[in-house]
């Protein structure tokens, strides 16, 4: 009987020897038997399921041509699975081998009749199935023991250790503080109004490493708000795991896989403070910026080409003011013909100046800035009231899980841990124990501000060296101009009232300037 046989293994599987020992017990077989082997044809880390046409599994596709075309008996293979693993393929190659006169012959089954085929066939998807099942509810209990259940992310390496009864504890992480960081320095540089693309070229200029691949990509730091991928997406980064953001999908009709988000309420987290990276006032601060471009395409997410694009109001209508010829601004509804009487205009340089004074002499004026401490005091206090009397809870229950750890380690060293109810116990009390010990750090990190009497001309200083890397290199405008635009709300151009041109009138940020005094403008300085 002329025979070929097939052979394959899944992409899940990844032993190429499972190819070889296949090979060789239908060999044997068919020695046995004194059938004649005319060819073997195999399909190397390929899923049953990936489709039966030549894109999607060569080896299978061409072992039907040669059939199809004459000349064999049978095919031969170890089991049906190693066939398919999807019913209509299943059906399918059955139906073509009969249609030439073939049969199949497994060293499971015999020869697959129609009824064979079909309870078969059925099994074997149904177990493929099963299988994406079982290592779903693995992967939950990995998270819900503070463990990754996938691959690392940059700032990170593996701690895998061994366990009571020396076994090997896989998906344990801890930080890589040089790749660390990197992930801190994007946080900071994205937070001050650079941009990704900016980012990661001025990264692989200096030749840091990426995550994977040659090169640092837009896409690598800002990801999909979506599919919550992209470096400023990952939240273990602010020391939560997450897990099932996603699931995969096939498409019945390609057989490719699919990536689709999930709903954010069959997400599972898990807190683990260790991993934290990115402290909390940071992280968000990134996510707020990341929430107002939600929904705008990278396209119309690009910088403003001028300092106050985007920023002027006219005091008439209260339209923007615009980049109209040349160095004017001016009203755009007037300009445009909308109505509006306020046909002043006002030069570039003369419009910068005007605001970056302001912002040197008037927005931190001392009783602007007294006014602001009073209110952040108050805030403080109502905060610091809560979080204390939320206290005392929280170390009670912070006692009670750390004795509850001190028992289960007690228990396990008197040999529990031949119990994995007791392991599995002990890790969700160790998780407990660090989420609270969490809760009370945030409590005691509530801050309080002392601003100090030199705070206004410390801040003028920082405006002031903002202000001269404008005249620098291109490296230090790119982060000057975001810092001076986040320092203002909005500007009033209002048509002055004896003579030509307009008055300025700056809204300024003030949280945004007591947070510039505090920050040291040695880099911007060096830079320039």
């Amino acid at each position: 009987m002329r025979t070929v046989i097939y052979a394959r293994y899944s992409s899940q599987l990844q032993n190429a020897r499972s190819i070889e020992d296949q090979i060789a017990v239908c060999r044997e077989r068919a020695d046995r038997e004194g059938w004649t082997i005319v060819e073997v044809y195999t399909d190397y880390a390929i899923s049953g399921a990936a489709g039966i046409e030549g894109a999607q599994r060569p080896g299978l596709n061409a072992m039907m041509a040669r059939v199809e075309a004459g000349g064999v008996d049978q095919v031969l293979t170890e089991s049906t699975d190693r066939v398919a693993r999807h019913q209509g393929d299943a059906f399918a190659i059955r139906e073509r081998l009969q249609f030439v006169g073939a049969r199949l012959f497994t060293l499971m089954d015999g020869e697959v009749d129609d009824i064979t085929g079909t309870i078969k066939g059925l099994m074997d998807a149904r177990f493929r199935k099963d299988l994406g099942a079982r290592i779903k509810r693995g992967q939950r209990g990995t998270i819900k023991q503070g463990r990754a259940p996938a691959g690392i992310a940059y700032g990170y390496r593996r701690a895998n250790r061994l366990d009571e009864r020396g076994e090997l504890v896989r998906g344990l992480r801890e930080i890589d503080e040089d790749q660390a960081e990197i992930v801190r320095r994007i946080f900071r540089e994205y937070a001050d109004g650079r941009a990704p693309q900016a980012i990661a070229k001025a990264l692989n200029a200096e030749g840091i490493t990426p995550p994977r691949g040659t090169t640092w990509r837009q896409t690598t730091i800002l990801g999909d708000r979506q599919r919550q991928n992209g470096m400023l997406n990952n939240r273990v980064y602010a020391g939560v795991l997450v897990h099932n953001r996603t699931s995969k999908v096939v498409n019945p009709t390609t057989r490719k896989t699919i990536i689709r988000p999930n709903p954010e309420s069959e997400w599972i987290e898990q807190a683990a403070p260790d991993l934290r990276i990115v402290d909390d006032a940071l992280w968000q601060r990134v996510q707020a910026i990341r929430a107002e471009g939600a929904g705008v395409h990278r396209t119309y997410q690009r910088r403003p080409k001028h300092l106050l694009s985007g920023l002027g109001r006219c005091g008439v209508c209260g339209g923007g003011w615009i980049r109209r010829t040349g160095e004017y601004w001016a009203c755009g509804r007037h300009h445009d013909g909308a109505g509006c009487t306020n046909n002043r205009t006002i030069k570039n340089d003369n419009y910068e100046r005007q605001v970056l004074e302001h912002l040197q002499h008037q927005l931190l004026a001392p009783e602007l800035v007294a006014e602001y401490v009073r209110e952040y005091h108050r805030e403080h206090a109502r905060l610091a009231g809560e979080g204390q009397r939320e206290r005392a809870s929280i170390e009670r229950r912070h006692a009670e899980a750390k004795r509850k750890v001190d028992r289960l380690v007690e228990a396990i060293a008197a040999g529990g841990a031949e119990f994995a109810e007791i392991r599995d116990v002990l890790a969700k009390a160790r998780a407990d124990r660090d989420a609270f010990a969490s809760q009370l750090a945030g409590i005691d990190a509530v801050p309080v501000i002392a601003l100090h009497p030199t705070i206004a001309d410390d801040y003028r200083r920082q405006v002031q060296a903002l202000q001269d890397a404008l005249n620098g290199n291109p490296a230090a405008q790119l982060e000057a101009v975001p810092r001076l635009r986040a320092l203002i709300d909005h500007v009033v151009l209002t048509p002055k009232e004896a003579g030509r041109g307009v008055d300025v009138h700056v809204v300024g940020r003030i949280e945004e300037a007591i947070g510039l005094a505090g920050h040291t403008a040695t880099t911007l300085q060096k830079r320039a």
